[in-house]
């Protein structure tokens, strides 16, 4: 009896010090797995101000005619505010331009080595000078302070759109490096002015982030939002992903708006999905509707259109929504105009 009982003890002590191994080796996983920084501080979304972004180079083949010039754009963005470079024409043009703006950001250390991803949403509004048929590109730098380097990880002609595209590149970084960040957009002319077309013709950027994988700890990332939430993402990490798929349609059919929305994979775990469309930024259009949603799927969500928006909805061709998303304990909201389409 005392021998039966003293062999159940050793067995039961033998299990709980292979559950106690199991449970460091999860804990160990976890680490390993790391966060998510995301640089400069604030992730670039330029809500207020430009967030220590300068212009460090302006300028045009025509200076007479043409004036080059960068700055902080309050009244357009993914949502209203973003760095811009701009093109102004005076109405005697009578020849091809070319205009060059370099906006800088401020410099940000890398808390340790690994891959990134250079995020940053763009648009390219001809304005006016639609006749001139101008013609835009800009050019990412990395700059490596610490090392004296560049990098160009993204370069890309534009196509004129209305709403704010996302666009994603890999990077990396390497420990306690300087770095900053340098947009350069070429804005250039197709057809000679003729002297009777003038105005503003502009490219903007807003949501500039770089993310990199911190291999480990479950710390956040900068600027005061990076949590991980114990689930393995960071707040800055589920805002990128949500900035990188902002993209998409919305139908309307009668009094009901049609959206579909995704989880993207790469957040680890399912959604809790809230949208809301908006006639502006506070200025409801329709009502909120939340669903879960698998990661790597995605669902309809059918949104019931207020009765005083719904002529206004009949005319618009974009309609601007507010898209708020909780994976375990990270959260993060996303304003993004999708293409309205009428059925």
């Amino acid at each position: 009896m005392i021998r039966s009982m003293e062999t159940r003890i050793r067995g039961a002590t033998a299990i709980c010090g292979l559950a106690a191994v199991a449970l460091l080796l999860l804990a160990s996983a976890g680490q390993a797995r790391g966060a998510t920084d995301v640089y400069p501080a604030g992730g670039g979304t330029f809500s207020g101000g430009a967030q220590g972004w300068q212009v460090t180079d302006a300028s045009c083949n025509a200076p007479t005619f043409c004036t080059a010039e960068g700055g902080y754009d309050g009244a357009n963005g993914n949502p209203p505010g973003s760095i811009a470079a701009n093109t102004t024409i005076a109405l005697n043009l009578v020849t091809l331009f070319k205009s060059t703006v370099t906006v800088q950001s401020p410099d940000f250390t890398a808390a340790s080595a690994g891959d990134g991803t250079l995020h940053l949403d763009r648009q390219f509004v001809s304005g006016s000078l639609v006749d001139l048929a101008p013609q835009a590109s800009y050019d990412v730098t990395l700059i490596d302070r610490t090392a004296g380097t560049k990098s160009e990880p993204l370069t890309e002609e534009l196509k004129e759109t209305s709403a704010f595209v996302g666009k994603d590149h890999a990077v990396t970084v390497k420990p306690g490096h300087v770095y900053a960040l340098s947009i350069t957009t070429e804005t250039s002319s197709t057809v000679a002015g003729t002297g009777l077309a003038g105005g503003t013709t502009s490219v903007r950027f807003d949501n500039v982030s770089l993310s990199a994988q911190t291999p480990g700890g479950n710390g956040g990332g900068s600027g005061g939002k990076g949590g991980s939430g114990g689930n393995g993402i960071s707040d800055a990490r589920l805002l990128s992903l949500l900035q990188a798929s902002s993209g998409g349609i919305a139908v309307l059919k009668g009094k009901r708006l049609f959206v579909k929305r995704p989880c993207p994979a790469k957040v680890g775990r399912s959604c809790r999905l809230s949208i809301q469309g908006l006639l502006q930024k506070r200025k409801p259009a329709t009502t909120r509707r939340t669903a879960k949603v698998a990661k790597g799927k995605a669902k309809t969500l059918v949104l019931k259109v207020k009765p005083k928006a719904r002529a206004k909805l009949l005319t618009r061709k974009r309609l601007l929504f507010k898209q708020t998303v909780k994976a375990g304990k990270a959260k993060a909201t996303v304003y993004m105009r999708l293409k309205l389409i009428r059925r």
